[in-house]
């Protein structure tokens, strides 16, 4: 077996590190120069450089200019998404924050919503959608809605309004009938009328002062910032949760994703329960409390200090480890859990589930799938220590499932423990020698200490890909298409 230490990391690196702080806001610290280096590989074997010293020589001695930047953006930032992203959170902006706006400034007959990272449209589309079905309620009403992102590509895309089938994975039938029309093999066009309601704009969010382009010196009534926070330092995501703050309304509402909960903690901000979502509610100088909003069947919170009974309630039995016979209550579990997973709600989940769930639960059937949910949960947080303890859990009960070893292989990676990392990937290839991502991983893995096993999984991975359409999305890999994953490998290969 190779030793495999950490992929050699060229000194400019922590240069660059600071520049990509500097000028675009991205937090890499030193645990995360690894990815840093493969972004600068990448880049420089799609631009035909022969070494990547003289692309990093290009990139710190030379005035940046917009092309390069945005080619560094492209690679460092996610952009996946799609329409109606976390179910739970739009549920709560159509049956509760909507309903209380509406009522709220029915004298002005206007609302005013800014998306901070809008990517490729389809988050403030779907808001459009979503005003779109109260349109009745809302005529004559002067709707603004701006979307703003640091990626000039994704922006282009979106306003374009064309999108995959996979953008379209968890919107309701009814809703893509009403609004897209088919117009290739796998394309589909957004209506026009709702592409009209969104305006788009290059921001960076990095910059101290930044304004919301397009609202002409107004505050927001709701402002999304959801999925970059977390690509930002600790000292940044407080300056721009500030900023964010004081480009809201009192009364007004700021959404972001379950995992950058943690860092939002200003004093003119409360904190805000609904079933399967917290949001933040900016405070009236007056206020004491949130906003009243609609009472609506559901709007309660669920107290930590009496999960129990919650549980109980949901579902219809004592969960209490000294009972066998009520264990049945996981078979009942397990599906809520799947469900607030997919709606990528990882703190509802974790809620859901919580420290009852035990060892004691071993020998249920449904026990490995539901500490496998904790663990991925926990690790879409970052909180990859006690991610790594929950997957540990999981394979206690179940050997043989190699997802499990692929999970326990990425938690290591992210730590730093690289070796255990490339232990965990060839257990899963022997479980199942045909799993792409991670003869894809172990190879990216390998790069630097073993080119002969890199170029055998990189045609393992062309392999398998070769046989599939182009725009068939892969098991475990957070969206990515065969055709794209081919192109990387063939890339690296060469």
């Amino acid at each position: 077996m190779s030793y495999v230490a950490a992929p050699v990391i060229l000194p400019q690196i922590e240069e660059l590190s600071q520049l990509v702080a500097d000028r675009i806001g991205l937090d890499f610290p030193r645990r995360k120069w690894d990815m840093l280096q493969r972004v600068v590989d990448e880049l420089s074997v799609e631009l035909n450089f022969s070494d990547p010293r003289p692309l990093l020589e290009e990139l710190l001695n030379s005035p940046l200019s917009e092309d390069r930047l945005n080619q560094l953006i492209v690679r460092l930032t996610v952009g996946e998404t799609y329409f109606l992203r976390d179910k739970s959170v739009f549920t709560v902006l159509q049956d509760h924050i909507f309903p209380a706006m509406i009522e709220q400034r029915a004298s002005e007959r206007r609302l005013d919503i800014w998306c901070a990272a809008s990517s490729t449209g389809e988050e403030p589309y779907s808001i459009a959608m979503l005003l779109d079905e109260k349109a009745e309620q809302l005529n004559d009403w002067q709707i603004n809605i701006g979307a703003s992102d640091l990626n000039l590509d994704v922006l282009d895309k979106a306003r374009k309004g064309v999108y995959s089938q996979w953008s379209l994975r968890a919107t309701p039938e009814d809703i893509n009938r009403k609004y897209f029309t088919k117009i290739g093999k796998n394309q589909f066009l957004l209506a026009r009328h709702i592409r009209e309601m969104v305006s788009f704009y290059q921001l960076n969010l990095a910059e101290e002062k930044f304004v919301m382009p397009g609202f002409s010196g107004r505050a927001a009534d709701i402002i999304f910032c959801r999925n970059v926070l977390i690509y930002f330092s600790a000292e940044l995501q407080v300056q721009v949760i500030k900023r964010l703050v004081s480009l809201l309304r009192p009364g007004g509402w700021l959404l972001v994703a379950p995992s950058e909960l943690g860092v939002v903690n200003d004093p003119e901000l409360i904190t805000v329960r609904f079933p399967g979502a917290i949001v933040h509610q900016k405070r009236d100088r007056l206020q004491t409390g949130p906003v009243k909003v609609k009472s609506l069947p559901g709007n309660h919170e669920l107290l930590r200090s009496d999960r129990r009974s919650s549980l109980r309630k949901f579902t219809g039995t004592d969960l209490s480890k000294n009972n066998k016979t009520t264990c049945k209550a996981l078979n009942k579990l397990l599906p809520q859990a799947e469900k607030l997973f997919i709606q990528e709600s990882y703190r509802e989940v974790l809620d859901l589930i919580f420290d009852l769930v035990d060892s004691s639960f071993e020998d249920e059937p449904e026990y490995a799938r539901i500490m496998t949910l904790k663990a991925q949960s926990l690790a879409n947080m970052g909180e990859l220590e006690a991610a790594a303890v929950a997957v540990e859990m999981a394979l206690k009960v179940d050997k043989v499932d190699p997802f499990l070893y692929y999970l326990s292989a990425t938690i290591a990676r992210e730590r730093g423990d690289y070796a255990v990392a490339a232990v965990f990937y060839k257990q899963t290839l022997f479980l199942d020698a045909d799993f792409v991502m991670a003869h894809f991983s172990l190879a990216t893995l390998l790069r630097d200490t073993d080119r002969k096993a890199v170029a055998r999984h990189l045609r393992n991975v062309i392999n398998q890909l070769e046989s599939l359409k182009d725009d068939t999305v892969l098991p475990h890999a957070e969206g990515l298409t065969s055709g794209r994953l081919l192109e990387i490998a063939r890339s690296l290969l060469s």
